[in-house]
């Protein structure tokens, strides 16, 4: 992939690869929570996938193949859509100034979220794990994009 200019990778795959450890970092968050609150890890995902089978979908409990693989899919995929959005955006922000911009993200992701994109669309996780996930899941959403100058080549640290 060509670079762009000041760019490790190119910001399209940096976003991919941002968005993938964001995925990675929110699914490990929210399975923790799953775990923890509903004694399975998979449950929560299950809600996720509200967005294609309606609310059915939230009260399925464990591992559901096509529930739990629709929403694992659906997280990733919007998580690597952020990512990609991110870095077209903050690419050429070096660490630790980057911290506050993936604070910034995060806030707007949520925003987007939870208050601006119609109910149907919400990630549905919270339904099953309540507030306190989703505090924990874009805050540690913020920490992964903003730790992402750290993974990139050629970019300032």
């Amino acid at each position: 992939m060509a670079k762009i200019r000041g760019g490790g990778y190119g910001w399209l795959t940096d976003g991919i690869v941002t968005g993938l450890v964001g995925a990675a970092t929110t699914t490990a968050t929210i399975a923790a929570y799953g775990k923890a609150t509903l004694g399975d890890p998979w449950t929560p995902f299950n809600a996720i996938s509200h967005l294609l089978f309606g609310e059915e979908a939230v009260q399925k409990d464990g591992f559901v193949p096509r529930e739990t693989l629709i929403g694992l899919g659906l997280s990733g995929a919007a998580l690597i859509t952020w990512g990609v959005l991110y870095e077209a955006l903050a690419r050429k922000v070096p660490f630790p100034q980057s911290l506050l911009t993936g604070a910034t993200g995060s806030a707007v992701i949520y925003a987007l979220d939870y208050h601006i994109f119609p109910p149907k669309l919400r990630p549905g996780f919270e339904k099953r794990l309540g507030n306190d996930s989703v505090i924990a899941t874009y805050l540690l959403l913020a920490i992964a994009f903003g730790s992402s100058p750290l993974w990139k080549k050629g970019d300032p640290r």
